[in-house]
Order: structure tokens, then C-alpha cells, then sequence
């Protein structure tokens, strides 16, 4: 507070003088102060806005994408004898099936041997897979054992898979194994032995189990997946199967023909529903909050923080007008949100309409997904148009917000700059009365001194005349 004044010998309340005249002294400040609060209540204000309408933007910016629009799905009554994987473009159905028969890849075996680490011979294996090219495998002295051989035809990459089974009493064998299932991938397997003979069971052609035939024995024939699809009798080479209903691939796992599957597939429009529906929301959410910021009670006489804000004024007018847009290209019966299901209010809400969602896009599925996220050069999509009007709003460094909250800030800064310079020029202006109501207490304490020393100086002389007085 600075220098103390007590008003001992005034008898005046000077604190409470001096802080008087500072209070009034301090209107201004009073009023910058109020100014900022309301600069300060319309950065709120618009961070509002500006939150509820990055909200909107998350759900048009879903809208631009036509992933989700539509979803299928398939099921199965018997997941046991078969499952399904819905894809995309499915025909609504229902379709009996009976498994008879699984695709089954052929398998084969070689003779039988002492030991998986045997040296056998040296040659040439050419494996066939069907009608795939076949493939030359070179052993050699240096990996002529079962593993080895085994080893080779796996590097080969000829379409089946090797290995070397062990039977428990003793006897190793290679075997065989089709990549892929169906009598169409059969095997045909043939040795060169470089000891001269192919048919007899030294050398190389010892794999052979009938070194005279070439042959090895076939321990499971290569078999197609036999089926019945509401009675039709259906083969296929493998047990997945996305050839037979449109949009459905099917897994065969067992075959049981006491058994009748049913397989159902449809298609839902779910996801363009919910996005419609979020957009609704949010768009709702952000009319209110401009409403709430721009109204006026007449019967206080108050209006909303952003009333009259030209910014805001232009964004209402903005969003109304998207409600109303058509499409170049789009077909007329689904060309507005309004033929879409999406109506407007008295109030400026918005409603979905979900029957009248389905009924479009049962008819106009592709159109409907144009009408909102085509982006043709001049004839971009609704939910493109509207991203990219809120974007011009919402970007952090060029958006219109940005730059009319960095506009109120700066005016804040500015005030307060104003603020401390007043305060400044006040606390000298308190020293300065302080210092006045100290000297005129010292004057009158001088004053006072002075008068008790003539009081003192008049008594003695009236002493002196009644002295003088009574000796008459």
C-alpha cells in the first residue's frame, strides 16, 4: 500500500479517503475488465462451436466414403458340415444344402525303408500336379537319403508337399501330398535312374513301389466336393467354394448326406443408416448450439454471446443450404437428403426417415452412394461439398474460427496491456496521495505545537497582568 497515514492529528479516515478515490479512479479499468470478460465469453462461445461442428465433420467425412454403406452377411444352420463368408454384391437367399462327398487331395507313398538317413541312389524326379508344368529334381550323391530327397521335392515348389512317416515297426516311407484337393491335381511321379534301369528296385527307382509299373502306391485317390444345392447336384475340386452363390464363399467341412444345411444370405443397409443417422444428430447438436449462442429474451432483454456475429450468421446459412443441394448426375428420384429420408422441421431439426431410406436404396443403391460421395472436378458429392465447407471453418491455422478467436485474443492482450499501464499510472497516483494526507498531517501537528506554545505564551501574560494588578 506504501506509506501509512494514520489521521491522528486530522482526525480524518484517510485510508479510507484514499481508497475511495481509488476505487473511482479505477472505473476504467472496471470497464476494460467487462470488455474482456465479454471478449472472453465469445472465444467460449465459438470453441463451442467450433467443437459441435468438428463433431458434424467426423460424420459427413464418413459419409464421403461408401465403405459401410451396404453389409452382407451369410449364415449357415450347421457350421459342422459347412460354414460361409458373405462378400460383396450378394443375392438375397435361402439355399438347402446336402455335402455328400469332400474335395480330397491325392496322396501316395514310397516303398518302404530301413532308415529316413539311407542312401538310396541318384537321378532325376519329375513330379506333374494335373496339368501344371512339370518339375526336374536332381538328386545327387550328396542328398540321396529319404530326408533329403523329402527336402528337395518341398524347395521344388511342384505343387505337392513331402515328408518321411515313420510307421512304428521299422519302416520309413516318402510321401506325398497334392498342394491343392480335386481330381483335377492328381499326381504323376517318375524317376530317371542314373544306374540305367527305371524298373528294377536298385538305385533310385528303389522309391518305386512297383519298380516295373513306375508307380508308387496311392494311399488316398484325389476326390471332388459333391453336393446338392436345392436338389441340383453340384462338383467342385476344392472345398472352398465361391463360384455357386453370388457373394457367398463356402467352406466345406464334413459330409453327411442325413443332412440338409441351410445357407442364408442377405443384404443390409445398416451402415448407411447409421451414418445418416449420426449425421442427423450431430447436425442437430450443432443447430442448437447456434440457437443457444444467437437468441435474444425479450423479456430480459438479453441476447446470446454471438448474437449478431457475422461469422456464425454466415455458418447457419451455409448449413441450410446444404439441406437443399442436388447432384449432377444422380437420378431425380433420390437426387436430396429429403427424397432420402432426412426431413426438415419448423424448428430446423432434422429427422431420418429409415423406411424411406431402405426404399431408395433397394432401388438406387449406386446413385445414392454417388449422391453423397462422388468427387468429380465441379460435381463433388454432398458429404464432399459439406466437408469441406466445415473444413474452411475448422482448420487450426486458416480457418475462419481460428482467425476470429486469434482476432478476440489479441484484443484481450491489448486490454490488458491497457490494464497494467493504468494500474501502474494508479499506484503512483496512491503514493503520491499518500504522501499529501501525510504532510498536511504534519502541518497540522506543526499547527498544533504552534497553538499550545501561544496558548502557553497568552496564559502567562494574563497571569502577569493579574500579578501586577493586585500589587496596585
Amino acid at each position: 500500500m506504501g506509506i501509512g497515514v494514520s489521521g491522528l492529528m486530522s482526525g480524518l479516515d484517510t485510508d479510507s479517503i484514499i481508497s475511495k478515490l481509488m476505487d473511482f479512479e479505477r472505473q476504467p479499468i472496471l470497464l476494460l475488465k467487462q470488455k474482456e470478460a465479454g471478449y472472453q465469453a465469445k472465444i467460449t462461445a465459438l470453441g463451442m462451436v467450433k467443437s459441435a461442428m468438428s463433431e458434424l465433420k467426423s460424420a459427413v467425412d464418413s459419409l464421403k466414403e461408401d465403405d459401410g454403406f451396404l453389409s452382407y452377411s451369410a449364415s449357415s444352420s450347421d457350421t459342422g458340415i459347412l460354414d460361409v463368408t458373405a462378400g460383396d454384391d450378394i443375392l438375397p437367399g435361402t439355399y438347402n444344402i446336402t455335402v455328400s462327398q469332400l474335395a480330397l487331395a491325392q496322396q501316395k507313398r514310397s516303398s518302404a525303408f530301413s532308415a529316413p538317413d539311407t542312401s538310396i541312389g541318384t537321378g532325376t524326379i519329375t513330379i506333374q500336379v494335373g496339368n501344371q508344368e512339370s518339375i526336374d529334381i536332381e538328386i545327387s550323391s550328396e542328398n540321396n537319403t529319404l530326408n533329403d530327397i523329402a527336402n528337395a521335392i518341398n524347395e521344388a515348389e511342384a505343387g505337392v508337399t513331402a515328408g518321411v512317416i515313420n510307421d512304428g515297426n521299422g519302416n520309413y516311407y516318402l510321401t506325398l501330398q497334392a498342394q491343392k484337393t480335386g481330381t483335377e491335381n492328381s499326381i504323376t511321379f517318375s524317376i530317371q535312374d542314373d544306374d540305367g534301369d527305371n524298373t528294377d528296385n536298385s538305385g533310385l527307382s528303389a522309391l518305386y513301389t512297383d519298380p516295373a509299373a513306375q508307380t508308387l502306391t496311392e494311399t488316398q485317390a484325389a476326390a471332388d466336393a459333391q453336393l446338392t444345392v436345392n436338389g441340383i447336384a453340384v462338383e467342385r475340386s476344392s472345398n472352398e467354394i465361391d463360384d455357386l452363390i453370388e457373394g457367398v464363399t463356402l467352406n466345406l467341412k464334413a459330409a453327411d448326406t442325413s443332412k440338409s444345411v441351410t445357407v442364408t444370405s442377405s443384404k443390409s443397409y445398416r451402415g448407411i443408416s447409421n451414418k445418416l443417422q449420426n449425421f442427423v444428430e450431430k447436425y442437430n447438436s450443432l443447430i442448437d448450439i447456434l440457437k443457444e449462442q444467437t437468441a435474444y429474451n425479450a423479456a430480459t432483454q438479453q441476447g446470446g454471446t454471438l448474437l449478431g456475429d457475422s461469422t456464425v450468421s454466415r455458418i447457419s446459412l451455409g448449413l441450410s443450404k446444404f439441406i437443399y443441394q442436388n447432384v449432377d448426375g444422380v437420378n431425380s428420384a433420390v437426387n436430396s437428403l429429403s427424397k432420402l429420408g432426412i426431413e426438415l422441421d419448423k424448428t430446423g431439426h432434422l429427422s431420418l426417415n429409415k423406411s424411406k431410406l431402405t426404399t431408395a436404396m433397394e432401388t438406387y443403391s449406386d446413385d445414392v452412394m454417388r449422391f453423397f460421395t462422388s468427387d468429380e472436378d465441379g460435381n463433388s458429392g454432398l458429404a464432399v461439398k459439406l466437408s469441406n465447407f466445415l473444413d474452411g471453418y475448422l482448420k487450426s491455422s486458416t480457418g475462419i474460427i481460428a482467425a476470429k478467436t486469434d482476432g478476440l485474443q489479441k484484443s484481450i492482450e491489448k486490454l490488458n496491456d491497457q490494464i497494467d499501464q493504468i494500474e501502474m499510472r494508479l499506484t503512483k497516483r496512491e503514493e503520491n496521495l499518500r504522501h499529501q494526507f501525510e504532510a498536511l498531517e504534519n502541518l497540522m501537528s506543526e499547527f498544533q505545537m504552534t497553538s499550545g506554545q501561544l496558548e502557553q505564551q497568552l496564559v502567562s501574560i494574563s497571569n502577569l497582568n493579574s500579578y501586577i494588578s493586585r500589587k496596585k
